[in-house]
């Protein structure tokens, strides 16, 4: 081979190498930047000493957030009832429970919050329902999931920033108790959309009268006739909102929650009363659909608690609801709001 030949291979041979290093070195940097995909506002990731200051941040708003234990009303003093054990109850609008941490946040939304407030003096217990477009503070965390502070939105949503799992219950168990004034919540009860078909046939069903147009998403749900749900149908009954009633503003199926409430309840103490196994076969056919930081023990005298008690009423805090920019809002009445955590969670002193 001449000496131009040999020269003239040796430079394609390193023309070649040098196109591979640059494709390998293009394909590599896309690569990155296709897996590193971001939505439009997840912002920066922060440093190490940001994210610490954003968990020192998160963590002393918890250890502020206490209830008063001493209040002056109407010219009256009320000290916080130390006799209450409250259970918060979280309906999601997931079918499973779905761990989202490698997605970067959930998905699901807390469409039912109920507080079942149990009175061990007085034997009694209250349901406090949550409108689920009510405006307040919860937490709020960027794509990557570090703590950006207190942001003013749906309630709902307190759910939504996290896994999914247990730390999306804390957070929703925050933004409840942060709306009514720091009270103290026991424990928390989260189930998904599986679960209202699980929990209804366990009772051998609730028997409802249909007071709205079902027809749109099940027939045999008549309005004007008295139905025993089965199945599909008690998740219809719970959940059904613009295709049932077109009411935007959840007002009328939080209506239709509290008349299958006040229902099921008594029900499921009942047969808890009379079959010390019930509890335990129903806690293992929710596992699949369930998130609570209770022991089957702690749910079981719970379910027992709505048996031997007496339930006193079913409230809910007066507000309006307004047509927001996205969604449907709702803002409480704060002297409502006020007068209905005294009356629930304080006691008149002498």
């Amino acid at each position: 081979m001449t000496d131009r030949k040999r020269t003239i291979k040796i430079v394609l041979i390193a023309a070649g190498v040098l196109i591979l290093i640059s494709g390998g070195i293009f394909l590599a940097s896309n690569i990155e930047k296709f897996f590193a995909v971001t939505p439009d506002d997840a912002g920066k990731a922060l440093s190490r000493t940001e994210i610490e200051s954003a968990e020192q941040e998160r963590s002393s708003v918890l250890e502020t957030a206490k209830a008063v234990d001493t209040v002056t009303y109407n010219g009256n003093s009320y000290v916080y009832n130390e006799d209450l054990e409250v259970l918060l109850f979280i309906g999601i609008d997931d079918y499973e429970v779905t761990d989202y941490s490698d997605t970067g946040r959930s998905h699901s939304q807390a469409d039912l919050l109920l507080l079942a407030i149990f009175d061990n003096e007085t034997k009694t217990y209250t349901l406090l329902q949550i409108n689920r477009d009510t405006m307040t503070d919860t937490m709020a965390y960027d794509y990557f999931g570090n703590y950006k502070g207190l942001i003013n939105q749906q309630i709902a949503l307190s759910h939504t920033y996290r896994t999914g799992l247990e730390d999306s219950c804390e957070d929703t168990v925050f933004a409840v108790s942060n709306l009514l004034y720091n009270v103290d919540i026991s424990n928390y009860f989260c189930l998904t959309m599986n679960s209202i078909p699980i929990i209804n046939d366990s009772v051998g069903g609730i028997t409802v009268t249909i007071e709205d147009d079902f027809s749109l998403i099940d027939e045999t749900l008549v309005m004007g006739e008295t139905v025993t749900l089965h199945g599909v149908q008690a998740e219809h009954y719970v959940r059904g909102r613009r295709s049932v009633a077109n009411d935007p503003t959840n007002i009328n199926r939080m209506v239709r929650q509290r008349t299958y409430l006040s229902e099921l309840l008594p029900a499921l103490g009942a047969k808890t009363s009379g079959n010390s196994n019930f509890a335990i076969k129903l806690f293992d056919d929710l596992a699949p659909y369930m998130v609570t930081d209770c022991t089957v023990d702690e749910l079981s005298d719970y379910i027992e608690r709505f048996s031997g008690y007496t339930l006193d009423r079913i409230v809910t805090i007066e507000g309006e609801s307004v047509e927001g920019e996205k969604f449907m809002e709702f803002y409480v009445d704060e002297k409502a709001l006020r007068a209905t955590v005294i009356d629930l969670f304080y006691k008149k002193t002498d």
